[in-house]
């Protein structure tokens, strides 16, 4: 951090200091508390600003912090800091484990003397994901325990304690926050730093050079050993607990987050004293003494979690031993489900499966998203999601379309990727027919093509993804000579999820770094059709993509334009501003080519005087929209 620069309360070295802090911060924080030396990632929603808050102060306090170009290679780069005895860190969003499954998968045979955390923001309720993937599933399958903070504040005391019990039994820990604890703020007390710095090589007992494939620390029996101790300490770490005296004869079981909502629905119901409720921190593996302890005495329990019944499943396994009798709730009753197996949980959810279970009367309590979102459908237009004004991948698909149709193509296939330019499958321009995971547009589309004969295939990519996931398939498609067509949006930045650097930046998590430049790989690999274009020059750009259309082979076209918001971010700064265009309503018939073809959210249509008007507070001066105008009504002389 530079010289004179404030230094954010995060940062603060005041042991005690009470501050307000976002839970990705307390995650970052609790790693400096930690002693945490080495953290790399990729960046993704929930989990995006850790990276970016250690990064903030990694050079005052001697730490070394990076984007990497994908989650496994984040993974490795901590699991090598990690195997020289160095504490570190690699947090990432749900989908991103599955990207370091592999590493993950061999770490935990080879035994890393230093303290490694694996950071997995869930996403429930899919808010800036693909899916719901709930990773305790992972943990299991890697036996390696998982802690599930419920708050930003217990997320900074996990983190910074987990480097120790990581290193007690020798092996990676995962900590879950959900997108609820990821996002909140809360107060937060400071811990003293941990300045230790540690350097070294891998040790003689995990070195290949002194050790064996045979040698018992590289076998599963090893590691399903150090289960066992992992048992012992979730008995014994401060985040589990058991509200009740013992005489209650309901209870319930509340994991992470979800504590929060079981409590205060039993407070808001009156039934404190009457139903006794256990926070579990420590879902894999569980603490089967205080469990047993918390069931023995219980009729009915409703255990209270989200996404998979994954801890529901293993409490009706060991109730089977400790009290069969006890009826239990939660998303496997399917006669009574009384949690949702889907979707984020919230107060009303658990307020009224809590009253349901209690046989008590419902009550009223804060609105559920989906009756929110009922009571104002009245009153709020409808929309999807949308690209902003100025945006080079609205330019960019329009480019591809007008050269299909200038090509009499009708039939084509559009196999999107993970980002912003996803939304080209919106109206009007509607290219894409499918997606999949990260970097899968340029495998998928290869398949398509295999079997959608004469048909024109497009594999449309970012550059931050491009760099993550793209260029494996990309060597494919030359080495098996796929006739596709490969479309890498670049954008200059991972815009999706909050502008971190990429490769293709030159910029770094710390703020160096040696730009990869895209075009010298996408030729380097052997595509012998590559062209860069500005999208916001229209007319080369649709010439461009009728000559990729009609090459024989893999062609590869580069859209290369700042992003728009990125772009107005850095004229502000500047002391500058992007000029809007203006419609000369003189010219203007009302024809609405410019929307229907192009569809910006800076036009707008005004039906009583049959004319599109520019809104300048969004518009950005981009000059898309008078290029497309048949009637030459936009130009770039100031607002209307």
């Amino acid at each position: 951090m530079s010289a004179g620069k404030r230094v954010p309360p995060y940062a603060l070295d005041k042991p005690g200091e009470r501050v307000l802090l976002h839970g990705n911060q307390a995650i970052a924080r609790g790693f400096l508390e930690g002693g945490g030396q080495v953290a790399s990632t990729y960046p993704g929603t929930p989990a995006s600003e850790i990276l970016e808050t250690i990064a903030g102060f990694a050079e005052m306090y001697d730490i070394y912090a990076e984007w990497a170009s994908n989650e496994m290679v984040g993974f490795e780069v901590a699991a090598g800091a990690a195997l020289c005895g160095a504490r570190a860190l690699s947090s990432m969003k749900h989908i991103g484990v599955n990207w370091a499954m592999d590493p993950l998968m061999h770490l935990i045979l080879r035994s890393p003397p230093g303290g490694f955390i694996l950071v997995s923001g869930d996403d429930p309720s899919q808010h800036s994901s693909a899916n719901e993937q709930d990773n305790r599933y992972i943990a299991r399958i890697a036996c390696i325990p998982c802690f599930e903070p419920s708050s930003p504040a217990e997320a900074k005391e996990m983190t910074a304690k987990l480097f120790d019990i990581s290193e007690s039994i020798r092996l990676p820990v995962m900590l879950r926050p959900t997108t609820r604890v990821c996002h909140a703020r809360s107060d937060v007390v400071l811990g003293p730093i941990n300045r230790e710095r540690r350097t070294g090589t891998i040790p003689a007992d995990v070195n290949f050079k002194t050790s064996s494939w045979t040698n018992p620390a590289f076998s599963h029996k090893h590691l399903h050993d150090k289960e066992l101790k992992m048992k012992e300490i979730v008995e014994t770490v401060p985040w589990n607990w058991i509200e009740g005296d013992g005489s209650e004869r309901l209870g319930v079981l509340g994991s992470g987050l979800s504590y929060n909502y079981a409590k205060e629905a039993i407070g808001k119901l009156g039934l404190s004293g009457k139903v006794s409720l256990m926070k579990l921190a420590t879902t894999y593996p569980t603490p089967d003494k205080m469990l047993t302890k918390f069931m023995s005495g219980l009729e009915k329990l409703l255990v209270v979690e989200e996404l998979e019944p994954f801890v529901e499943l293993y409490v009706r396994a060991l109730a089977k031993e400790v009290n069969p009798k006890l009826a239990i709730y939660g998303k496997m009753d399917f006669n009574a489900k009384m949690i949702p197996r889907e979707e984020e949980l919230n107060t009303a959810i658990v307020g009224n499966a809590v009253a349901d279970f209690a046989g008590v009367p419902r009550i009223e309590f804060p609105s559920a998203p989906e009756e929110v979102r009922a009571s104002v459908k009245g009153i709020l237009t409808p929309r999807g999601l949308d690209m902003c004004a100025g945006c080079p991948h609205r330019a960019t698909g329009y480019a591809m379309k007008t050269a299909l149709r200038k090509l009499g193509i009708k039939d084509f296939i559009g196999v999107g990727d993970i980002g912003c330019y996803g939304m080209v499958s919106n109206p009007p321009l509607q290219l894409l027919d499918t997606e999949l995971c990260m970097g899968a547009s340029i495998g998928t589309s290869q398949g398509c093509a295999r079997v959608a004969k004469g048909v024109p295939v497009f594999g449309i990519i970012g550059d931050s993804t491009f760099l993550h996931a793209g260029i494996p398939g990309l060597v494919s498609a030359i080495w098996n000579n796929n006739n596709v067509k490969f479309v890498i949006c670049d954008n200059e930045a991972t815009a999706m999820t909050g502008f971190q650097p990429h490769p293709g930046t030159g910029r770094t998590a710390m703020g160096r770094g040696t730009k990869v430049d895209i075009e010298s790989v996408v030729r380097g690999v052997g595509v012998k059709f590559v062209e860069v274009i500005d999208p916001y020059d229209v007319t080369k750009s649709v010439d461009t993509f009728m000559k990729a259309i009609q090459f024989d082979g893999p062609a590869c076209i580069i859209s290369r334009r700042i992003c728009a918001s990125e772009a107005v971010r850095l004229a502000r700064r500047a002391g500058k501003t992007l000029p809007p265009h203006k419609v000369d309503l003189e010219k203007c018939p009302g024809c609405r080519a410019c929307i229907n073809l192009f569809g910006c959210p800076a036009l707008v249509y005004y039906k009583d005087e049959n004319k599109v008007k520019i809104d300048n507070t969004i518009c950005i001066g981009c000059g898309v929209c008078a290029q497309i105008c048949p009637y030459k009504a936009i130009s770039p002389s100031g607002a209307a």
